[in-house]
C-alpha cells in the first residue's frame, strides 16, 4: 500500500527548517537548498510544496506570527492579576533564552524585508494590529477591575507597550552587551508600574 504524505506536516517541516536557517544565516541564507538540507528533504520536495521561494517565506512569517500569538495567549491564560499576565506576555517577546532570541532574529529579518514586500507587510500589519488589540483589551480589563487608573486610554497604552517591547527586543538582539535582555525586562517592569499606578 503506498504511503500517503501528510502535506500539512511536510509544509510545517519545511517552514520550521526555514526559521532555523534564517535564525542562523538571515534571509539571504534561506535558499531552497539550505532549507531542504536543514529539513532533511530533497530540494524537489521543497519546490513541490513551495514553487516560489517567496511563498515559502510568506508562510514562514505567518507561521512565526501564529506561534508567537499562541505563546502569548498561553502566557495570558496562566492566570493572575492583569499586570502579572501582561508582564508574562511581554517577556515572551524579549530574547530571554535561545529559542526566543532565534525567533526574534527571524521576526526582525521579516520586518526588514516587509518594507519592500507588500505580502510580508500585510502579515506584519495584521500581527501588529492583533497584538495592540489584545493589549488594549487587557488594559481595558485592568481598568474595569481597578488595577489601572480610569483616565488611562487602553489603545494608547497598548500602542506604547507594543512599541516599547518591539524596540527593546530589537536592541537586545542587536546589541546584547549594550542592552542586556535582563535590563530590557526591567524596563518593561518600569513601564508597567507607570501604567498601573
Amino acid at each position: 500500500m503506498p504511503r500517503v504524505a501528510d502535506h500539512a506536516q511536510r509544509r510545517r517541516q519545511v517552514v520550521e527548517a526555514t526559521m532555523r536557517v534564517m535564525a542562523a544565516k538571515g534571509m539571504e541564507g534561506a535558499t531552497v537548498s539550505e532549507v531542504a538540507a536543514e529539513a532533511g528533504v530533497s530540494v524537489g520536495l521543497v519546490q513541490r510544496y513551495f514553487p516560489a521561494k517567496d511563498e515559502m517565506l510568506l508562510l514562514t512569517f505567518e507561521f512565526l506570527g501564529a506561534r508567537l500569538m499562541e505563546r502569548l495567549h498561553s502566557a495570558w491564560e496562566s492566570g493572575g492579576p492583569v499586570k502579572d499576565r501582561l508582564r508574562r506576555c511581554l517577556l515572551e517577546l524579549l530574547p530571554l533564552d535561545d529559542e526566543r532570541a532565534a525567533e526574534l532574529r527571524v521576526y526582525q529579518v521579516f520586518c526588514g524585508r516587509a518594507v519592500s514586500s507588500p505580502p510580508l507587510r500585510r502579515v506584519q500589519s495584521a500581527m501588529n494590529a492583533a497584538a495592540r488589540a489584545d493589549l488594549a483589551a487587557a488594559i481595558a480589563l485592568a481598568r474595569e477591575e481597578g488595577e489601572v487608573p480610569a483616565d488611562r486610554d487602553p489603545a494608547e497604552a497598548a500602542a506604547l507597550l507594543w512599541s516599547l517591547v518591539e524596540g527593546l527586543g530589537l536592541h537586545s538582539c542587536a546589541d546584547p552587551d549594550g542592552l542586556p535582555p535582563s535590563t530590557a525586562a526591567r524596563l518593561i517592569d518600569r513601564q508597567l508600574t507607570l501604567l498601573f499606578g
